[in-house]
């Protein structure tokens, strides 16, 4: 073979060889680049799931708390001590004896004083119901046993309470919370077992239901969902997914029995969340430690960030599939990326070329870390608003509110200052909204917290606390300037009425109010002014009623009322 015969036979396989080399070159600076772009979206976007994640668990864990606030002070009552130690006589015999003990209970007037109790109760505190349970496990009021005609047949009163699986731990002493689904209602919602003592003794358990449908708010964020302690979606921002399980969930060991018992069904399809086949598929450029924190499920086909929260004081956890808003721009980036870092390394010709477009993508990369960093910035901001302030009244959000209760109680110890804390409730709020609509009812709620604004002092604290329901603080103020302060207040709202409003909307307000003492928590310190409201309540409304410091259980004419 001559010379000119070997050149012509290695040209073709130098030009091939070439091509390949750099082909492998350009593959390997493109996924350099697309590495980077990645790196920086998962950052931004894992710290804007990881704010949602965390404000949904405040949330949760905060209204928990609220939730768990009456039934605790009730089993403290005397009145609900008192009920369950008259009640022991009641025990569970066989179903056909039932009906008739139901109807004893009844046409007892003590018991259907405390169901008239716990029905004012419920009214003002945001349960769905509440009823106390004997320490043999038979229900002996209830706050749905009065105000229906069909009450005999559908209320609690008289059942044997023990095969529920929320009271086991509750009549053994012990303070339980737990996900079920109402026997009689059907409805879904979270149980909360207080037991009672009298003279050292468990006399019985005061249970409390928050229906679901109240704690939708809970997953308001698409791509958020809550599972209970046994791996159950409860709630989902996708309905779909509601009555599916987690992988590898305590539902899947328990019984049929256990599971018809908790949630009248049982059937519970698996949830997959698993990390994303696709992302090998799709892009192998992909390191391996960033391909397993990139999770996929059958509804979300983007390759997602996965968060998880639990220990929310409770068997509860929060729940976040967020999917890679960026991930179909970073595999057209790779594509692209691949090709012109090819072309740039086949000839000479286009190094200015290749210059120019790495200098345009350096800038669009830096101007889109930029716009995404300025985004975080914006939803932080969003976030710590909503946060701050109730959007519909511009009042305190609830927890904001509770975390400023907590720090005015250190300051007001630590200077020996008085503090005053006030929970104020809109009289005949559903009646307003039943007989105005909704939009009228806001109204109202925007003009009580103006006339606050109006009345109260510049140092002073107004949060919305839920529904109409309101939280006064009030630093450096003795009881009796508190009172005045409030009641001030209260006939404002009278003689002040909102222009927004029908001329036939007359507002009212109760108010309870009480004085912070030495050793008060917040919690102590808000329960007694809840006592105080419902002593208000119970006076007649459109009243500001007073609980010193000192007292721990509501004004005598208040039990003598609920009786």
């Amino acid at each position: 073979m001559n010379r000119t015969t070997l050149r012509q036979a290695t040209g073709p396989v130098s030009l091939v060889l070439i091509v390949l080399v750099c082909w492998f070159v350009a593959g390997m600076v493109a996924d350099r680049m697309v590495q980077q772009e990645l790196d920086a979206a998962l950052h931004v976007q894992r710290q804007i799931s990881t704010s949602i994640v965390d404000n949904m668990a405040e949330v949760i864990a905060s209204d928990l708390a609220m939730s768990r606030a009456l039934p605790a002070t009730m089993a403290e009552m005397d009145v609900v001590q008192h009920a369950l130690s008259k009640s022991q006589n009641y025990a569970a015999n066989d179903a056909a004896a039932e009906p008739a003990q139901r109807a004893a209970l009844l046409k007892d007037p003590q018991m259907a004083a405390v169901s008239d109790f716990l029905h004012d109760a419920q009214g003002f505190s945001g349960l769905d119901q509440i009823w106390l349970v004997n320490a043999n496990g038979i229900c002996v009021a209830s706050s749905n046993s009065i105000h229906n005609p069909l009450a005999g047949e559908q209320s609690l009163v008289g059942a044997d309470m023990r095969t529920r699986s929320y009271l086991t731990n509750a009549l053994l002493g012990a303070f339980s919370e737990a996900y079920g689904v109402g026997r009689v209602s059907g409805e879904p919602g979270i149980f909360i077992a207080a037991p009672v003592y009298a003279d050292g003794l468990l006399v019985g358990v005061v249970v409390a239901k928050v229906g679901i449908a109240r704690l939708r708010h809970w997953v308001a964020h698409a791509g958020t969902f809550v599972a209970d302690e046994n791996g159950v979606i409860i709630m989902a921002h996708n309905s779909a997914l509601e009555g599916h399980a987690l992988p590898d969930s305590r539902i899947q060991h328990m019984s049929a029995a256990e599971r018809q018992t908790t949630y009248h069904r049982d059937a519970f399809p698996d949830v997959r969340i698993q990390v994303a086949p696709q992302v090998r598929e799709q892009a192998p450029w992909v390191p391996t430690a960033i391909a397993a924190q990139l999770f996929g499920m059958t509804e979300r086909p983007l390759p997602s960030l996965y968060q998880a929260r639990g220990g929310l004081n409770s068997g509860l956890s929060a729940h976040l599939v967020d999917p890679l808003a960026a991930w179909p721009e970073l595999l057209r980036n790779h594509t692209r990326d691949h090709l012109l870092v090819f072309l740039t390394l086949a000839g000479t010709v286009a190094l200015a070329w290749v210059i120019t477009v790495s200098y345009v993508r350096e800038r669009r990369h830096h101007r889109a870390t930029r716009d995404l960093a300025e985004q975080l910035q914006s939803a932080n901001t969003l976030l710590s608003a909503e946060a701050r302030h109730d959007a519909l009244t511009g009042a305190l959000s609830r927890r904001y509110f509770l975390d400023l209760l907590s720090r005015e109680i250190d300051r007001a110890h630590a200077n020996n200052e008085p503090l005053c804390m006030a929970i104020a409730d809109l009289d005949h709020f559903k009646q307003i909204n039943d007989r105005f609509g909704h939009a009228a009812g806001d109204r109202a709620l925007e003009h009580f917290v103006d006339t606050c604004r109006a009345e109260l002092r510049g140092a002073d604290a107004v949060g919305r606390l839920g529904g109409e329901e309101f939280g006064l603080l009030l630093p450096a103020t003795g009881l009796a300037g508190g009172r005045d302060v409030v009641e001030r207040l209260r006939l404002r709202l009278k003689a002040v009425p909102s222009p927004k409003l029908p001329a036939s909307v007359g507002l009212s307000v109760s108010i309870g109010i009480t004085e912070l003492s030495p050793d008060d928590l917040p919690e102590r310190i808000m329960s007694r002014a809840d006592l105080a409201l419902y002593a208000a309540k119970t006076g007649g409304r459109d009243r500001t009623e007073a609980l010193p410091p000192d007292d721990t259980a509501p004004p005598a004419r208040t039990v003598a009322n609920a009786w």
